[in-house]
């Protein structure tokens, strides 16, 4: 990579531990419908949209319960937690945000959350003013692993593909970084990457802040 310009970052399970609470969250909800959430459906939902989501939960339940009420209990309650300040960042966040502030390498997000989540995270947090882009999964019209949500985060801040670089927790924004022409590094929060994510991954790491050291050695 010549020259960086812009790093990209998703939001669940990235910048937020917001995956175990979401997971919390299903779990809760499907305890009023009689019905059990399990751990490796979630997997099927990280990354996605909120109709990608909608039509795996109504392959698994659509038969027993009301998609549509069930989706709107485990927003409620995933709402809840935000609010009691169950939402934490991930390590190493906040020192990644100030380098990139100092180095003038601007900031994004983009994220398949919807855009009142997303901006009730980062403000809450108190990050919102870092990026430069938030882009969300409801303004785009593909989800990843298409690589639109990335694409139009790059032509918005006139950046080229090749001088981004996108940091994501799951295996779908991985291939999407990868499809787009970028450089994905991957961060695992509760899916460790199968070999093949691995192998499209410029590099695979345990925090937010070893991302400063690459950045260093590009």
């Amino acid at each position: 990579m010549k020259n960086l310009e812009l790093v990209i970052f998703d939001m669940d399970g990235l910048i937020f531990d917001t995956e175990r609470l979401s997971y919390a969250s299903w779990k809760e909800a499907a305890k009023k419908y009689n019905i059990n959430f399990e751990l490796s459906l979630l997997y099927k939902l990280l990354g996605t949209n909120h109709e990608n989501v909608r039509n795996a939960l109504f392959r698994e339940f659509g038969d027993k319960i009301n998609v549509d009420d069930y989706m709107a209990e485990k927003r409620r309650i995933f709402f809840k937690k935000v609010e009691n300040g169950e939402v934490v960042k991930k390590p190493g966040l906040d020192e990644l945000l100030e380098y990139l502030q100092d180095k003038k390498i601007k900031k994004a997000v983009a994220t398949s959350s919807n855009r009142e989540v997303a901006y009730n995270l980062l403000k809450e947090a108190n990050i919102f003013h870092y990026f430069d882009y938030i882009l969300c999964g409801d303004e785009v019209k593909k989800s990843k692993p298409d690589p639109e949500v990335f694409l139009t985060v790059a032509k918005k801040l006139g950046v080229k593909p090749s001088e981004c670089i996108v940091l994501e927790d799951s295996e779908a924004g991985t291939i999407a970084a990868s499809r787009g022409r970028m450089v994905p590094i991957v961060i695992p929060d509760l899916k460790e990457p199968d070999k093949e994510i691995e192998e499209l991954a410029y590099k695979k790491l345990n925090n937010l802040k070893e991302v400063i050291d690459v950045i260093e050695n590009l």
